[in-house]
C-alpha cells in the first residue's frame, strides 16, 4: 500500500491534473561550464539552459533547485528521492538506477596533463594516450573525482586499474573544477576532463591554461548525457514529461544551442555529423 501515494502522484505529474501544484526538484552540480548555479539557481551553463527551457514549458509545476555533489546526487537517486539530476552521463552502470532523458551528445573527455608529463605519455600514431598504460605507470600520479562518471569505457578502466596504480580519488572540487587546479599546481600529473571544461577554467586561472588535453585511445566516441530521474513510478513520470518537452524541433534546437554555446570549436567540427544526427533524433520524444 505504500506505493499507492507515489503512483497517484506520478499519474498527476504525467497528466498535469493534480489539484495541488506539482513540485519538481532539480539536483544542480557545480561543474562549469556544464552547470553553473548562482545562489542555487541555473544560469548559462549547458545543462542550466536545458533546465530553464524545460521550466519555461512546464509552468504548472513549482520548480526547486538543490545543490549536490556527485556522492550526494547519486545517493539521492539510488534512494528514489523525488528529484532529477542534470548534466548526468548516461552509462550502462547507471541505467539500473535512473530513467534518463538524453539531451546532449558530449565529445569524449580527454587526459589533462602538465606540460612536463607530455613526454612520459604512451602515445599511438594518432597522438592518443593509452590510458591503461598511464594508469599502470608508477611514475605518473593521477587524480579523479569520487562518484563522478567519466563514461562507460573509462569508468571500467578506472575500476580495473592495477593495484600499484598511483591514481587517487577525491571529493574535493565536487565534479572536478578544483582538481584542474591541483594538477596545475603539481599535486598530480594528470586528471580526466573535457576540453571545454579546461578552456572555461583557463579564463580565470592562467596556470590551468598551461595544462594540455590529450585524446584517449580507448575513449574516442561521443557520449550521451542529460537528465536522470530515479527508477521508480515518480521518476518515470517525470522523465516522460521532460522527454515530451524537449522532444520537439524547437526543443532540439534549444539543446543544440546550449551545447554549442560552450563546446570548443575543435570538438564541434570533429563530431559535427554525430551531433547533427542526434539533434534530428532528439526532435521527437524518445521515451
Amino acid at each position: 500500500m505504500r506505493l499507492l501515494p507515489a503512483l497517484l502522484f506520478a499519474g498527476a505529474l504525467a497528466c498535469g491534473t493534480a489539484q495541488a501544484r506539482d513540485v519538481m526538484s532539480w539536483l544542480m552540480p557545480d561543474v562549469p561550464p556544464a552547470s553553473m548555479p548562482v545562489n542555487g539557481q541555473p544560469t548559462s551553463g549547458i545543462a542550466d539552459q536545458v533546465v530553464l527551457y524545460v521550466i519555461k514549458h512546464w509552468p504548472d509545476a513549482e520548480h526547486r533547485f538543490i545543490y549536490a555533489n556527485p556522492k550526494r546526487t547519486w545517493l539521492m537517486i539510488e534512494r528514489g528521492e523525488r528529484a532529477c539530476v542534470v548534466a548526468a552521463l548516461h552509462t550502462a552502470q547507471r541505467a539500473p538506477l535512473a530513467h534518463f532523458v538524453d539531451t546532449n551528445l558530449v565529445p569524449p573527455l580527454q587526459l589533462i596533463v602538465r606540460e612536463a608529463t607530455l613526454a612520459q605519455l604512451p602515445l599511438n600514431e594518432r597522438g592518443e594516450a593509452d590510458l591503461k598504460k598511464v594508469l599502470a605507470d608508477p611514475r605518473l600520479r593521477g587524480i579523479v573525482v569520487e562518484r563522478r562518471s567519466y563514461g562507460q569505457q573509462v569508468d571500467r578502466m578506472l575500476a580495473g586499474r592495477p593495484a600499484g596504480s598511483r591514481l587517487e580519488t577525491t571529493a574535493v572540487g565536487d565534479f572536478g573544477r578544483n582538481v584542474l587546479k591541483l594538477v596545475s599546481h603539481g599535486r598530480a600529473d594528470y586528471t580526466l576532463d573535457y576540453d571545454y571544461a579546461l578552456q572555461f577554467s583557463s579564463r580565470d586561472e592562467p596556470d590551468i591554461g598551461k595544462l594540455h588535453p590529450v585524446p584517449i585511445a580507448q575513449n574516442n566516441k561521443p557520449m550521451l548525457a542529460g537528465i536522470a530521474c530515479p527508477r521508480n513510478a515518480w521518476g518515470l513520470a517525470a522523465a516522460r514529461r521532460i522527454d515530451r518537452i524537449v522532444g520537439t524541433r524547437d526543443g532540439a534546437a534549444a539543446l543544440l544551442k546550449a551545447q554549442s554555446s560552450w563546446h570548443t570549436q575543435a570538438s564541434q567540427q570533429r563530431y559535427a555529423a554525430q551531433i547533427n544526427a542526434f539533434q534530428l533524433q532528439r526532435s521527437r520524444p524518445m521515451r
